[in-house]
C-alpha cells in the first residue's frame, strides 16, 4: 500500500509528447516525476535522484533503453530500482534480453493511463510487500 509515501518516479522517452502525457497521467497522484530525454540523461538523473522506479522507452538514439538499464544494473547505488520498459515494437527478442537483465515488466505502447497506474501499484506492493 502507499500510505501517503510520494514515490520519485523517472520518465525516460526521447519523445518530448510521451514525456509530458506520462507526466501528466502521474501529477496529482503519488508520484514526483523527473523527466530525461536520452539513456545518458537518465542514468545522470538516476544517479542524482535515486528514483523508485524508472519507466523507460525501449528506442531511444545513442544509448537505447536495453544499454540504458544494462548500465543501470552494473552501477552499485542503481541496481535495485526497477525498471519498467516501453515499447511500440513488437520484438520479443528485446523482451527476454530485458527481462534477463532484472526489468520488472515490460509493456508495449500505446500505454493508458489506468494501465501504467495498475503497473506502478503492483511493483511497488511487491516492493513494500516482498
Amino acid at each position: 500500500m502507499f500510505f501517503g509515501k510520494k514515490y520519485k518516479v523517472l520518465l525516460v522517452d526521447d519523445d518530448e509528447i510521451i514525456l509530458r502525457l506520462r507526466e501528466k497521467y502521474l501529477s496529482g497522484s503519488k508520484y514526483k516525476v523527473i523527466k530525461a530525454k536520452s539513456g545518458m540523461e537518465g542514468i545522470e538523473k538516476a544517479k542524482k535522484f535515486l528514483p523508485d522506479i524508472i519507466i523507460m522507452d525501449v528506442m531511444m538514439p545513442e544509448l537505447d533503453g536495453i544499454a540504458t538499464a544494462l548500465k543501470l544494473k552494473s552501477i552499485k547505488n542503481t541496481r535495485s530500482i526497477p525498471i519498467i520498459m516501453c515499447t511500440a515494437v513488437k520484438e520479443d527478442e528485446d523482451e527476454i534480453v530485458a527481462r534477463h537483465l532484472g526489468v520488472v515488466d515490460y509493456i508495449r505502447k500505446p500505454i493508458q493511463k489506468k494501465d501504467l497506474l495498475d503497473k506502478l501499484e503492483t511493483v511497488f506492493n511487491s516492493v513494500d510487500n516482498p
